[in-house]
């Protein structure tokens, strides 16, 4: 797994650490022989499927998939990145890390910056108390926030004077580190003031429950902007959080899917009607961190649209990131003139959660907004329509799914007196940037993470049973070779850890992989305990296997490019591509008499 530590740092960490013991400080195990099992904490079951291996050094479990090694569960259940995993149990087993001098400045400066953001919260709660502070309180209470939500998101009060900046003086902070934290501002001539000033202040946590931002809304329309937010700071990068995450989390495994909603208010709103599995995008668009940390917890989103975000389709564009972060997303489209706050206000908590079961499909909710945009039946308009969709539906990663869209799409054209088939959409897909993973034109090979291949699976399971096989099989088979990208980037580390003439243990594998994916596959393949009668003629069969499967991929490749050819009417393609055909044929039948002779 990349990170900023050694691999044998890495190594020296885990190997120091008992899974079973670390495992059983976040839920209980039961022994089961060697290993140990549980209730999963991933996910609701009522039968444990939940495995720990001490020997091996992994979790799995076979219900939900969730697996990996130490530093995997750690990530999961604390919603930590893997460096501050790494830190935390690095302490926990006395192993030192390299330490640079901007390291430890940078360590003190953070800390710093949490303890000025913990006493301005206090201070800001404190103003709401006070007589100055009663216009928030009573916009608080018009609201109707209730006192218990007020507490538990430490809602405060910025006055009108710099008050913040006296009362931080008295505690001996500078003016240099006020201004760092984003809490003050400096004009010209040195002379330094509040940020934030008459307004209602929201403090922004990160998973871990502290303070790294804050945000702040007017109590009326008087002052513009209606809501200014910190700036980013040395621990506060805007795209890498979620408002109410901390407070979610737990709801949000619990019932397997996440509401996003726009800011603060909205929030605020939908959490003091009892639902609590709900994160604000603070008005920004989604970014490829902000999913990830999400994925931790649920591949389900829902997002809720108010009717002025519903009819901008730049808004959908940015949901394409979920997609390609292979999250399921649904949306919901309020009423005209409503938002969250306003339609649980009318129509109440029932009506809400009716609307989320009701939520539509990423696809089904774009396709719908652009046959509004453009006429079906024209080809400019099925042109204009193909334009906006085919973005969203080349970042499936599940081809599967990505085959059913494109589908979907075709039966829409249909419509009309000129229909534009499946061929002509996935002609155009494969425009849609060219160096895109799925789609390049010598490696395509349709990857689904859900269709695993029997044979690439079992060569993964004889490698990590038995070591002596990875030289056999990294003299048949290259990377390229695999069609799961799981499978890819397991055998790409297996590869180089051999070369490097290291062990294959599993817990190391993981710590290697950067993707999470590969990482549950490892552990679930790891987890089972069935053994070969035949090693030898399986591990053939399944090199075997692999080369016919890459050989019918690139046969079937070609046999839609000759139909696309031949619908263009391009004679020399066709002729190229024949001749590709006819040279594949020959080697496979050459190949298949070899084997037979043998």
């Amino acid at each position: 797994m990349p990170s900023l530590f050694p691999d044998n740092v890495i190594d020296q960490i885990r190997d120091k650490c008992n899974i079973a013991e670390i495992v059983s400080q976040y839920i209980p195990l039961k022994r089961a022989g060697r290993n140990f099992r549980a209730l999963c904490p991933f996910h609701q079951e009522k039968t444990p499927s939940f495995t720990v291996s001490p020997d091996k050094g992994i979790f799995h479990c076979f219900g939900c998939g969730a697996g990996g090694n130490v530093f995997n569960f750690i990530m999961k259940h604390e919603g930590l990145e893997f460096p501050q995993v790494v830190r935390m149990l690095a302490e926990k087993t006395n192993v030192a890390l390299p330490r640079s001098s901007m390291f430890v400045r940078e360590q003190k400066e953070s800390r710093d910056l949490f303890q000025i953001n913990e006493l301005a919260c206090t201070f800001y709660q404190a103003n709401l108390k006070e007589q100055k502070g009663r216009p928030a309180l009573e916009y608080l209470k018009k609201r109707t926030f209730p006192a218990k939500n007020i507490i538990a998101f430490r809602l405060g009060f910025a006055l009108s004077d710099n008050g913040l900046l006296k009362f931080m003086r008295t505690k001996g902070v500078g003016e240099g580190l006020l201004e760092k934290a984003g809490l003050i501002l400096r004009k010209e001539d040195r002379f330094y003031y509040d940020r934030f000033k008459q307004r209602i202040i929201f403090p922004i946590f990160d998973v871990r429950n502290r303070i790294i931002a804050f945000g702040a809304r007017v109590l009326d329309n008087s002052h513009s902007p209606k809501y200014m937010n910190s700036p980013e700071t040395p621990i506060y990068i805007k795209g890498n959080h979620l408002y109410g995450l901390n407070f979610a989390k737990e709801e949000i495994k619990k019932q397997d899917f996440c509401l996003i909603v726009e800011g603060y208010i909205d929030l605020l709103i939908v959490y003091q009607h009892g639902i609590s599995n709900v994160v604000a995008s603070l008005g920004t668009a989604l970014t490829s961190q902000q999913i990830r940390q999400l994925r931790r917890y649920t591949h389900n989103v829902v997002m809720v649209f108010d009717s002025d975000q519903a009819g901008e389709l730049a808004s959908l564009r940015s949901l394409d990131l979920l997609i390609e972060e292979d999250t399921n997303v649904r949306i919901v489209s309020l009423p005209s003139n409503e938002d969250p706050d306003s339609f649980l206000r009318k129509f109440g908590k029932e009506s809400f959660q009716e609307k989320i079961k009701q939520a539509s499909d990423l696809f089904d909710y774009k396709l719908n907004l652009l046959t509004q945009k453009y006429k079906l039946d024209t080809v400019e308009g099925k042109v204009g329509i193909a334009k906006e969709m085919l973005p969203t539906i080349r970042r499936v990663q599940n081809a599967i799914r990505r085959s059913g869209y494109v589908k979907r799409l075709a039966e829409e054209f249909s419509r009309g007196e000129k229909s534009l088939g499946e061929e002509w959409i996935l002609a155009e897909l494969k425009k849609v940037k060219k160096d895109f993973e799925y789609y390049q034109k010598d490696n395509f090979r349709g990857v689904s993470f859900q269709a695993l291949r029997p044979a690439e699976e079992m060569l993964l399971k004889i490698m990590l049973k038995n070591e002596d096989a990875v030289g056999e099989i990294k003299n048949h088979l290259a990377l390229e070779d695999f069609h799961d990208l799981r499978i890819r980037e397991a055998m790409r580390v297996v590869y180089r850890v051999h070369t490097q003439g290291q062990g294959i243990k599993p817990d190391q594998l993981i710590s290697y992989l950067g993707s999470t994916d590969a990482a549950e596959l490892i552990s679930r393949i790891s987890s089972c305990t069935e053994e070969l009668i035949n090693r030898q003629k399986t591990l053939t069969d399944c090199i075997a296997r692999i080369k016919m499967d890459n050989l019918k991929d690139r046969l079937n490749r070609l046999q839609r490019e000759i139909k696309l050819a031949q619908g263009w009417g391009h004679k020399d393609k066709i002729i190229e591509l024949v001749g590709k055909y006819n040279h594949l044929i020959k080697n496979r039948g050459r190949k298949h008499a070899e084997k037979k002779a043998s």
